[in-house]
């Protein structure tokens, strides 16, 4: 029995991430699990459009190759996409535009700006900030920009810690 066989037993669902270029599946077989992850990830993503409260906001400069796909990657693991999410540039979050009920800030510098802190990064990152805006305080949640997490894959850890936390505060 194979590990997917083991996680469907238990009830969990499996994800897989592809790319746009790569091909249909070749059984029918797959093309139904496909169909089905499809089903499952659409159950559980907020659309953003319409009427629809902004929940994520990601703030992160530089999102280029690689570093592009493996943001793609961490929001797909928390069921995001980028047309579900705020995506901001640091430039437009220290304008204010900033909404919803979360903020991730990605990198180092970045984070430190936007919550004006001269702190350095490992004591900010792993706890909750608060970034007022207009009348309201939203939390922020410091973690490693993707760049980063390419060169030392090994703070991957810490950066999915950082995100469960977001998420627990929604």
């Amino acid at each position: 029995m194979s590990q997917n066989d083991y996680l469907n037993e238990m009830g969990i669902s499996t994800w897989v991430v592809r790319s746009a270029g790569e091909g249909e599946p070749s059984s029918s077989k797959a093309k139904q699990e496909i169909k089905q992850e499809t089903s499952q990830a659409e159950s559980y993503q907020e659309p953003q459009s319409g009427d629809q409260e902004i929940v994520w906001t990601f703030v992160v400069d530089q999102l280029s190759g690689d570093a592009a796909l493996l943001f793609d990657k961490i929001l797909a693991s928390l069921m995001l996409s980028r047309n579900t999410i705020q995506l901001l540039s640091s430039k437009e979050a220290l304008a204010g535009k900033v909404s919803g009920q979360v903020v991730i800030a990605m990198g180092s510098q970045m984070g430190r700006a936007l919550l004006k802190m001269d702190d350095g990064f490992e004591e900010l990152r792993g706890a909750v900030h608060s970034l007022e805006q207009a009348e309201d305080e939203l939390p922020v949640v410091l973690t490693y920009h993707p760049e980063h997490l390419l060169s030392k894959p090994s703070d991957k850890a810490k950066t999915w810690q950082d995100l469960l936390l977001a998420r627990s505060l929604i």
